[in-house]
């Protein structure tokens, strides 16, 4: 490269002893190479009479870097990863205005590698770009000294290698906060948003269209990951801007152009000092509904979370609109929870949780009990339409209505099953948040409870640990004579049982104690004929020596029953947090 422009000599400490110090381990490639690096161009500055200062150490590098390239543009790993280490370490110390005036040099020797067909092992060249636009930020005051270099650096977004992609998407952040207070962040942010004009995506676009349609495809999805990173830190108007095109881009129903979209909305709404406004927001929001409910194509690994963060954002401006479509988010989140091809999705319980616990107040609670009694009031009399809290718990109760039948396969109704162990969780909150009023607004939800002890303990195997679980948080809280109108008469016992163990401790641990024993009477008894096999009948089994098996058989089985009643006393003592 050209001879670096110097404006001051600055500090001599040797900033070539501090890496050399830093990087001492002798089984790694990386650092020889280093110290190799190091002593190769002390032994320059030496012979040059030159201060081994941070300008020093940058232009050396940068020469070598050169070098190296342009003798083997498929150089060792190791030794394009010494090179970066080191300026990563360098470029911080330089001074801004030697930077300024060495800015396209330094770039080119950085951008180089990322073009070739062998980039570093972790991209460094990205950051180190990134640390040049962070050291000159507050000292360029004119954009027409970055601008072309800035245009280069996001157009690392439409580079084939994965890595350098996402290093872009790491260190964009980095610099925009910089630039942030100076001239460069209102043209720099503008840059950005161009891009989604610029490379728009394509409704046509599949694995047979041409090679310049699919290169025009990847452009338009570079640039949506190259917004989704700066989504917050873009100035309120672009930041509108992006997200009414956003609106249109969800129109297209591409999972691959959705993906990126809903990511960038989580981003946004996380941050808490970025501003968004609410009906923007909550017609984002009621799109992705759309999109999840009717089209029901795979679903974006963050949509679960951004439905949840995105309306209680709604929430904490305007609880009213926010109320109003809370039964649309409800549905789609029932979608989600729903969907067997969805399991890699984060919880989606969570969301149910957070919109539960922030979104239903006591206002809308009571609304719903206000209908519910002067419904019950009017008999068979025309009766009002659901309240919002109603129409959420009717959603949540449908939670429970896949039933397994038992004629079903096997497979299905495990992943029945599988489902199930989360709508339990949603339940068990809405219970928890209504409180009292679980009686009025959640019948059908206790009968349906109710009804699930009558499936088989083989078909349905967690029974014993979720349903009963359930009912007995219900009796402990509120009281037998709240649920018990409810449930069929059948299940009546049930509730007494429950409620016993519910309100005394000492006898659920002895009910417990009883039950196990019990069931591992039985059960051992069942073992004990198996073990005399063909001679449970014979004249030996009554003998003496009969007698010493059986009597070792029961000793070994009271040492068992023993242990299973202190362990299932210790369960159930845990389930009902005794």
């Amino acid at each position: 490269m050209e001879a670096l422009t110097a404006v001051h000599d600055g500090d001599d400490a040797n900033i070539g002893t501090a890496i050399l110090m830093r990087f001492t381990d002798s089984n790694r490639e990386l650092d020889l190479e280093i110290r190799k690096l190091i002593v190769v161009m002390s032994g320059l500055f030496r012979d040059q009479n030159a201060p081994p200062t941070p300008m020093g150490y940058l232009g050396a590098t940068c020469s070598l870097l050169d070098a190296a390239a342009a003798s083997d543009p498929q150089a060792p790993a190791h030794v394009l990863d010494a090179h970066l280490t080191i300026l990563s370490i360098v470029i911080p110390e330089v001074p801004a205005a030697f930077l300024i005036n060495n800015l396209r040099q330094v770039f080119d020797s950085l951008a180089r590698p990322l073009r070739s067909s062998s980039p570093s092992t972790d991209c460094l060249e990205v950051k180190c770009i990134a640390q040049l636009f962070i050291a000159v930020a507050k000292v360029v005051n004119n954009w027409s000294v970055v601008s072309k270099l800035y245009s280069s650096f996001l157009s690392l977004a439409f580079l084939d290698g994965l890595k350098v992609r996402s290093q872009l998407c790491l260190c964009l952040p980095d610099v925009l906060r910089s630039f942030q207070g100076t001239p460069l962040f209102a043209p720099a942010t503008k840059q950005i948003t161009d891009l989604l004009n610029k490379y728009p995506p394509l409704v046509d676009c599949d694995e047979n269209a041409s090679a310049s349609v699919r290169s025009q495809q990847a452009k338009a999805l570079g640039s949506l990951n190259v917004v989704k990173v700066s989504l917050s830190l873009l100035s309120a108007d672009d930041r509108t801007a992006v997200l009414i095109h956003f609106k249109t881009l969800l129109e297209l129903k591409q999972i691959l152009v959705t993906a990126p979209i809903i990511d960038g909305l989580y981003r946004l709404c996380l941050d808490p000092s970025a501003y968004v406004s609410p009906e923007l927001l909550l017609d984002l929001v009621l799109s992705l509904c759309l999109f999840v409910t009717q089209d029901k194509m795979c679903i974006p690994v963050t949509t679960a979370g951004f439905l949840s963060i995105g309306l209680t954002r709604v929430y904490s401006f305007n609880r009213k609109i926010c109320e109003i479509n809370l039964p649309i988010v409800f549905d789609a989140l029932k979608v989600i929870l729903e969907d067997p091809n969805a399991s890699y999705i984060p919880d989606p319980v969570h969301a149910f949780r957070c919109l539960i616990h922030a979104c239903i107040d006591e206002s809308l609670v009571k609304e719903g009990v206000g209908r519910v009694v002067m419904n019950a009031s009017m008999g068979d009399g025309i009766k009002s339409e659901p309240t919002i809290i109603e129409n959420l718990c009717a959603t949540i109760e449908s939670l429970l209505y896949s039933k397994p039948n038992i004629q079903c396969p096997l497979s299905y109704r495990m992943f029945t099953f599988s489902f199930w162990a989360p709508a339990f969780e949603v339940v068990s909150t809405m219970f928890e948040k209504l409180g009292p009023y679980s009686s009025f607004l959640m019948r059908s939800t206790l009968k349906t409870l109710a009804d699930m002890q009558k499936l088989p303990d083989t078909e349905f195997h967690f029974k014993q640990v979720k349903v009963k679980r359930l009912l007995e948080k219900l009796v402990q809280k509120y009281g037998l004579d709240a649920i018990m109108a409810f449930i069929p008469q059948e299940l009546k016992n049930l509730l007494v049982e429950t409620n016993a163990k519910a309100s005394k401790p000492v006898e659920v641990i002895s009910h417990v104690l009883g039950a196990t024993a019990v069931r591992s009477e039985s059960s051992n008894n069942r073992m004990h004929v198996k073990a005399l096999g063909p001679w449970k009948n014979s004249k030996w089994k009554r003998d003496g020596q009969g007698k010493g098996l059986r009597d070792r058989l029961a000793r070994s089985r009271a040492k068992r029953e023993m242990t299973n009643r202190m362990l299932g006393a210790a369960v159930m003592a845990k389930e009902l947090k005794i």
